[in-house]
């Protein structure tokens, strides 16, 4: 009798068990298919996704009203910057509230954004089935983060990324694989094809995106001060050449670190579609002061702004008066940028011809993103 229960029993845990992953492979299934219409290119129009870091609060009064930020930045990510999906690092608490609030908007127009986890950016140690029970359909997981790529032939032998990506799979969810690239090295068409097709053998089948991110040549005894200045600077990296053919495979974004002012953001974003890219992460670089942990509504704001802007196709010759310089004070000028611009109703009032360059940067003029 006791062997019998014992046998039911064992039957019972089967089929749960295999109910349970048939679920999570359908999950993730229909996760996969989100990202790849978020992230794929329409009328060869460049899809961009803001990287965004939400740092947990140390003032018990502040942890009590981040929810409320984080659901009013949330918001204004879908709702006025219209990004193509999220990157969120921070807490699994403040992933937990920006998913929630994306899922209000199910069924409405525009609707959720697919929100991805950066376990990398934030330096975390969160569990696959934490981020998923949270909300997340993604993770962004950088393959070697201490080691920049040089060739295709490096990633043959990463177990990690199979571990990791069906880990994911397991929960539900999708990892979507960051390969950085050394920036002295070259990748013509082949080489990058040679190289997504070891990511697609390591993971077993195709990821819903891979992000292509060239390495940041920077100076290791810069000044954290400078450094931001210095990285507005290099956005004429070499880029790898990303075949048609390729793309129309898989969607692959290219990483924009550009200091936002003086169209850097604009011009990287080109630069990439010239390359072959379908699309763009917006990473939280871009923001002037980030490392200041300046308030949400701030961020939510700048990318409204920023990722409006990108996307439109009106002429990026406007300029705007803001009330204090950027070498000022960072957080605040932002705050007026982002304002000024929004408040304009066409971001600014382009110059005519014949006016020469009304823009004074001495008194806070500055021009594009």
């Amino acid at each position: 009798m006791k062997s019998l229960c014992k046998q039911t029993l064992f039957a019972l845990l089967s089929i749960s068990s295999t109910d349970a992953l048939s679920s999570s492979v359908e999950t993730a299934n229909m996760a996969k298919l989100e990202l790849q219409q978020s992230l794929s290119s329409i009328a060869n129009k460049m899809t961009l996704s803001p990287e965004i870091i939400i740092p947990e609060p140390t003032d018990p009064t502040a942890l009590l009203l981040q929810s409320t930020e984080v659901t009013k930045m949330s918001t204004n990510v879908r709702t006025r910057a219209k990004g193509n999906a999220a990157f969120i690092a921070g807490s699994l608490n403040s992933l937990k509230t920006f998913c929630t609030e994306q899922e209000t908007a199910r069924g409405n127009f525009p609707g959720p954004l697919p929100v991805i986890y950066c376990t990398s950016s934030f330096g975390g140690d969160a569990s696959m089935s934490e981020i998923s029970d949270a909300g997340a359909r993604g993770v962004m997981y950088t393959v070697n983060p201490n080691n920049e790529v040089a060739s295709p032939e490096e990633l043959e032998n990463d177990d990690s990324l199979k571990i990791s990506f069906d880990s994911a799979l397991e929960n539900g969810m999708q990892l979507i694989p960051e390969i950085i690239l050394k920036p002295e090295s070259t990748w013509d068409a082949d080489a990058v094809t040679k190289l997504v097709d070891s990511v697609i053998s390591q993971c077993g089948t195709e990821p819903p995106a891979l992000i292509l991110t060239v390495g940041a040549i920077s100076d290791e005894e810069e000044e954290e001060e400078e450094a931001e200045v210095a990285l507005s600077q290099k956005t004429n990296l070499s880029l790898p050449e990303v075949p048609k053919e390729l793309s129309k495979k898989i969607p692959i974004l290219g990483s924009v670190r550009a200091v936002a002012g003086g169209g850097r953001m604009g011009a990287s974003v080109d630069a990439h579609k010239q390359a072959g890219f379908k699309g763009c992460l917006l990473r939280c670089e871009c923001l002037p002061g980030y490392r200041m942990n300046p308030d949400l509504d701030f961020v939510g704001g700048f990318w409204g702004a920023a990722i409006g802007d990108l996307k439109s196709t009106k002429s990026k010759n406007f300029n705007f008066r803001s009330t204090i310089a950027l070498d000022r004070d960072i957080p605040l000028e932002w705050y007026n940028y982002q304002k000024d611009i929004m408040e304009s109703g066409a971001l600014g009032s382009p110059g005519g011809p014949g006016e020469g360059d009304p823009l004074n940067s001495d008194n806070g003029d500055y021009q594009g993103f």
